[in-house]
């Protein structure tokens, strides 16, 4: 036997091997989609329609993956590997769709025509099988476990991008605070200043800022500090009683 018979005797081999493990990870597929399709024959009215709707959508990419199958320029450039990605998918949707169910009998003519295979009977070693088969079912566990990590990495970044903001909000209020200048200040007048120039006749704006320097005291805190209506009255009483005591004196 010369060394080309052997290389082919081991990719056919392989490709048998291959179809196997698809034909059999998609019967354990075909098993999910009856078992979301009892869940929802069973759910309720609204609950029926989310799994409906997903259900449907996963019909739908598959049949986008199976349509090139259909052609001979995608038999004519398939490698091993994405036959076996069509078998298995025409696998687990054949019983669920019609359009799947095509495509896994056109799958199994090219195959048999191009290859010499029945990929209902591969002629596959069990025990390759058995092993491809695990090490198929463990990286589609880590592809899974990865996916799952990757959602609650960019759940945490989202958290810490919204905390980042709103700690960026506190810094700017705070800052804006610092940067209130005291009313009865040379910073605040200066600001009122400008804010005049070029507003009325100069005169007028000059008696302006020289009542807001000599009133040294903010309306707010003008107010608050007003004595009380009693307290007016008493000064005013005291203020009575000593003028009657200093004409007194005069008199005297």
């Amino acid at each position: 036997m010369s060394e080309a018979d052997g290389m082919d005797e081991a990719v056919d081999g392989a490709m048998r091997t291959g179809l196997m493990v698809a034909a059999r990870i998609g019967e354990q597929l075909s098993r999910m989609r009856e078992e979301e399709q009892r869940n929802i024959a069973a759910a309720e009215e609204q609950r029926a329609r989310q799994l409906q709707e997903r259900f449907d959508a996963q019909r739908a990419a598959a049949r986008a993956q199976l349509a090139p199958t259909a052609r001979d320029d995608w038999w004519d450039k398939a490698t091993p590997s994405m036959i076996e990605q069509a078998h298995q998918t025409a696998t687990a949707w054949k019983a669920y769709d019609p359009e799947a169910a095509q495509a896994a009998e056109h799958i199994r003519e090219q195959v048999q025509a191009r290859y010499g295979i029945d990929v209902n009977n591969t002629g596959a070693d069990e025990a390759s099988v058995s092993a491809a088969l695990t090490r198929a079912q463990q990286a589609r566990t880590e592809a899974e476990n990865e996916r799952t990590k990757a959602s609650v990495a960019r759940t945490d970044e989202a958290v810490v991008g919204v905390a980042v903001a709103g700690a960026n909000r506190q810094d700017k209020a705070a800052q804006k605070a610092q940067d209130e200048p005291a009313y009865d200040s040379p910073e605040r007048r200066q600001q009122l200043a400008e804010s005049l120039e070029g507003k009325g006749d100069r005169e007028a704006v000059n008696s302006r800022l020289l009542a807001d320097k000599h009133q040294g005291t903010s309306p707010t805190a003008a107010v608050v500090q007003k004595p009380s209506l009693a307290n007016t009255s008493k000064m005013a009483k005291q203020g009575g009683k000593g003028k009657m005591l200093e004409r007194g004196g005069l008199e005297r």
